[in-house]
């Protein structure tokens, strides 16, 4: 379709025109060939697209797209078309109490970032903060996103442990289900029992009943080559993911920061001592 032909059949439905950058953004990806035929389906007097293509224009508006920026939000138009269409209102009135800074914005943030449309965040942190530290590990068939997460209840340092599967037809790029992906947060509990494993000082950690459905479980276990992560959730696609040892660096320096700051008057060897205290007892309770 030619650019006055679309930009006419948005101010029929009364709506912004799109720049030919943005629709060349969208030429030949599933959301673009959606929003081609809203438009010839609207220009043809089918008026109940219009929600669709209010839906692109804004996936596209200025204000949408520098809020999923500054929160984290690393999605691609196409990933996030498909999740606007799905959410509706919700999703733009999310975007639209961040953007404004109203009472609404920490839980807007925290819906966003469940989507996968926003970096993970405590629940506690204000709206413009930058968000929370994290980094991703990608393995053939899926990927892990490990994050610095706060405890609901007692407000602890901890990390979240989030995978998502890789999407089919990604090419030589995957691209990976993130707004589907399967989020544990340990326990302060947990994450010393991850630290220990990751140590090689206790073999496998297991945690089950994770999420408000009780319906979560990660499984960690030392392979002598790497680390295989498994998480699990009712309904969803397992996530696998083998960890190598120089990736599982990472996630060892970022549970000692998160330990030292809920306990700032220990250092790192006091915290490895009471990891090889704890896993000493382990290995006592399961020796015969």
């Amino acid at each position: 379709m030619r650019l006055s032909e679309i930009t006419s059949i948005l101010a029929a439905a009364g709506l912004p025109a799109l720049s030919r950058d943005q629709l060349l953004e969208l030429a030949g990806s599933g959301g673009g060939k959606r929003f081609q035929a809203a438009l010839i389906a609207f220009g043809a007097g089918d008026r109940q697209r219009r929600p669709e293509l209010e839906v692109t224009v804004r996936v596209f508006d200025a204000k949408t797209r520098s809020t999923l920026q500054r929160i984290g939000g690393q999605l691609p138009v196409d990933q996030l078309i498909t999740l606007a269409c799905k959410e509706q209102r919700r999703f733009f009135d999310a975007i639209d109490a961040i953007a404004m800074r109203t009472p609404r914005a920490a839980a807007a943030r925290s819906y966003l970032a469940e989507l996968g449309a926003a970096a993970a965040i405590a629940d506690s942190a204000p709206a413009g903060d930058p968000p929370y530290y994290s980094f991703k590990i990608f393995g053939a068939a899926a990927a892990l996103c490990i994050s610095e997460a706060t405890t609901r209840a007692e407000r602890k340092h901890t990390i979240n442990i989030e995978g998502a599967v890789a999407l089919a037809g990604g090419g030589v790029r995957k691209t990976f289900d993130w707004p589907n992906k399967i989020v544990v947060q340990l326990t302060v509990q947990e994450a010393y029992q991850v630290l220990a494993l990751l140590e090689n000082k206790i073999r496998s950690v297991r945690f089950d009943g994770h999420g408000r459905e009780h319906d979560k479980s990660l499984q960690i276990e030392f392979q002598d080559s790497h680390y295989f992560f498994r998480l699990i959730q009712r309904g969803k696609a397992a996530v696998a993911v083998q960890v190598r040892a120089v990736d599982s660096l990472q996630i060892v320096s970022l549970l000692y920061k998160q330990f030292l700051a809920n306990e700032p008057h220990l250092r790192i060897d006091d915290v490895r001592t009471m990891v090889d205290r704890m896993a000493t007892m382990a290995h006592l309770v399961r020796s015969p």
